[in-house]
């Protein structure tokens, strides 16, 4: 005989034996208890992380462990894979209608793209519970990330304002592109001394300026197009022509 309740509480029931002979029928009587099984939802099923630098920990996106079942639920593990980090503020038990909230941070160690996944283990139907997370790691900081010009009368150029291109890789980042992108991309131009490649932990430097062809609100990007992961990296351009 097997027991494989489809309800909680007190089960009952009984087999009957019919033959011929004297004393039949034979009833044996069956009993078993039906426990209900712990339901969780992990939610949302996946995150995504911009581009972040080597070496550096993102902020962090939240994962909701809700108990959607009718008993408690013991969780037993928590953990993030890859270049992924965890906490949580979780208790061993989760009490039926309750939730709790899982950090999760990107903290790529290496350029280009990175995956892994958060995963819970508990005693609910269907453990491990897991989240996919995604990132890109890059080699390349600029400084600033972004830059207003202000007032700018058109047809003038204002001074160069430099930006800082810093490969914070342990090998040369090969440059291939360095240009300016976007709406009024023809509003501002660049310099710069990066050439073709910059040496590990070394900088270079691009040289920004902004000479308004009309009035009103300018924008455009300096995009850098590289091998460092995440590329192009891009710095926001914004002024007024006056």
């Amino acid at each position: 005989m097997t027991f494989a309740p489809k309800t909680g509480g007190d089960l009952t029931a009984s087999v009957r034996v019919s033959y011929q002979g004297v004393g039949s029928r034979q009833l044996v009587s069956l009993t078993g208890t039906g426990v209900a099984a712990g339901t969780v939802s992990l939610t949302p099923p996946k995150l995504g992380f911009p581009v972040q630098l080597v070496g550096t920990t993102s902020a962090a996106q939240t994962e909701t462990l809700n108990n959607t079942g009718s008993v408690a639920v013991t969780i037993s593990n928590i953990a993030a894979s890859a270049a992924f980090i965890e906490t949580n503020n979780c208790p061993s038990s989760l009490p039926v209608n309750g939730s709790c909230k899982i950090q999760v941070s990107f903290q790529p160690t290496a350029k280009g793209p990175a995956s892994g996944k958060l995963s819970v283990a508990d005693d609910a139907t269907g453990s491990l519970q897991t989240a996919a997370v995604t990132g890109t790691g890059t080699v390349v900081e600029l400084s600033p990330i972004g830059v207003n010009f202000g007032d700018q009368k058109v047809g003038t150029k204002s001074a160069a304002v430099p930006v800082q291109l810093t490969n914070v890789g342990k090998t040369t980042l090969s440059v291939s592109q360095i240009t300016i992108t976007g709406a009024d991309a023809g509003d501002f131009s660049q310099t710069n001394n990066c050439g073709t490649s910059v040496p590990a932990r070394s900088s270079c430097t691009m040289k920004v300026t902004f000479q308004p062809t009309t009035k009103g609100s300018r924008s455009a990007k300096l995009s850098v197009s590289d091998d460092g992961g995440g590329s192009p990296q891009e710095v926001g351009l914004t002024g007024t022509g006056t």
